[in-house]
């Protein structure tokens, strides 16, 4: 019954396109494009940071209601030396915890889009770390690029004190225009 159903339909489609000069059954429209990589407005070289590009780590806002006090860091948005992928490093620098503690730093980075937004991209970093930072004391976030037209980048950076109270704030890096897109 389907196989007649498709015929008559396909046979009735033909025969008024062939009448009419227009089928019975609606066209399919082509797929539009979503938003593509691309820099923040009024950037556009490779190598270009935000104007604010000095500012790596911060103090939560609500330090007061921390049990002790720390900063958030992290570095730009690069391509990795190892392979074509953009890599992010977050870490914690101690101002007055206790000198045994450690944090879960959490690095997601972010890529610009078309839409004037920014998306969660690559692959989410997460370590559980010492103050200082260093190759042996942060998290990494990684995407592979699949492309080299020119995006802009950051990352944003979450620290979590094991064993103490903190609150919810991250550190969102300065932009930084690579030759990478996901």
């Amino acid at each position: 019954m389907v196989r007649t159903l498709f015929r008559v339909s396909v046979a009735a489609g033909v025969f008024c396109a062939a009448i009419f000069g227009t089928a019975l059954t609606p066209a399919i429209a082509a797929p539009t494009a979503g938003p593509v990589p691309t820099v923040v407005p009024g950037s556009s070289s490779a190598g270009e940071a935000s104007p604010n590009a000095s500012t790596y780590s911060g103090a939560s806002a609500d330090a007061a209601a921390a049990t002790c006090a720390f900063n958030q860091a992290g570095d730009y948005v690069h391509i990795s030396s190892s392979a074509f992928e953009a890599s992010g490093h977050g870490w914690w620098v101690n101002i007055d915890c206790p000198p045994a503690t450690v944090a879960v730093v959490t690095v997601q980075l972010q890529e610009y889009y078309s839409d004037n937004t920014w998306h969660n991209v690559g692959t989410v970093g997460r370590a559980t770390v010492a103050s200082g930072g260093g190759s042996g004391n942060r998290a990494t976030g990684r995407g592979a690029c699949t492309g080299s037209a020119l995006a802009s980048w950051r990352s944003v950076i979450d620290v979590d004190l094991v064993g103490l109270s903190d609150d919810a704030s991250k550190l969102t890096t300065s932009y930084k225009n690579l030759n990478c897109t996901l």
